[in-house]
């Protein structure tokens, strides 16, 4: 039976990371911290929020939700991604947070309210986008298993990228659909940029710049020796078509004869 190893930063990193978001969300609820470090858009204070907000969760429901995919995503990159996933994760992370903080704020237009966007779903979204886009854009086989399982198991966040108005549901200003419309793309940008980078499709020996294929060739002209009952040139075909019309020809002039011949006794009877 083959072995699947685990790498050690994929049982660390996510066990840290969970870890982190609940200790904040412990020293939040006992300490009643009120105040928002989360992203505020276009405010200079909430720019605090790009490094902050994923750590900070609304209330116990929420960090529930979060943590479960937050640990199996991780688990995933740093599984099969190894050394990149670092890069992914901290990149993802700073910049989807700067275009949730670039974005207009919606939620103020609308209620004179400001925004401000908390949670880890977005370092989420970024994690699918990447696993499910680098394992297509791969096509290594193992990628691409985990690319459907992203699909299998968190496929339907999707439709979280975007407001509920667009589907005629009353919005829910608490979840921050800009949260994860910028994770998303983020995860889909960062897979097209490290696409070469790290596991890759192993190419067939034949596929290769360096395959040399003289020995293929000196195979395939002992193989037509060996078996050459199976093999016709082109002159031998020729020779063996106009055979077959001169055979054919002949029967028919010969049939003719007979024919012919048989008349003519009718005849003198």
């Amino acid at each position: 039976m083959k072995k699947f190893p685990v790498h050690k930063e994929a049982i660390i990193v996510p066990v840290l990371l969970t870890s982190a978001i609940w200790l904040v969300f412990i020293v939040q609820t006992f300490m009643g911290i009120g105040e928002c470090y989360g992203i505020v858009p276009l405010s200079f204070k909430g720019l605090r929020g790009i490094i902050l907000a994923p750590l900070f969760h609304g209330n116990l429901q929420h960090i529930i939700n979060n943590t479960v995919p937050l640990f199996v995503l991780t688990f995933l990159s740093f599984q099969f991604y190894e050394k990149l996933s670092y890069f992914v994760l901290v990149n993802g992370w700073i910049i989807s947070g700067l275009v949730v903080w670039m974005l207009p704020d919606f939620t103020f237009m609308n209620s004179s309210i400001l925004s401000c966007h908390i949670g880890a779903s977005g370092i989420i979204y970024v994690l699918a986008f990447f696993l499910f886009f680098s394992g297509v854009l791969r096509k290594e086989k193992n990628l691409m298993a985990i690319s459907l399982i992203v699909v299998f198991l968190y496929g339907g966040i999707v439709w979280g990228m975007f407001p509920k108005e667009i589907f005629g549901l009353p919005e829910d200003n608490r979840i921050s659909w800009e949260s994860h419309l910028s994770g998303g793309i983020t995860g889909l940008i960062l897979a097209l940029m490290l696409r070469k980078i790290g596991r890759q499709r192993e190419k067939a020996h034949w596929e290769k710049k360096e395959y040399d294929a003289s020995a293929d060739e000196e195979l395939w002209e002992r193989y037509k020796k060996e078996y050459s009952e199976y093999f016709h040139d082109e002159k031998n075909n020729a020779e063996d078509e106009a055979k077959e019309v001169e055979k054919n020809i002949n029967y028919i002039y010969e049939y003719k004869d007979k024919g012919e011949s048989s008349s003519e006794k009718k005849d003198d009877l």
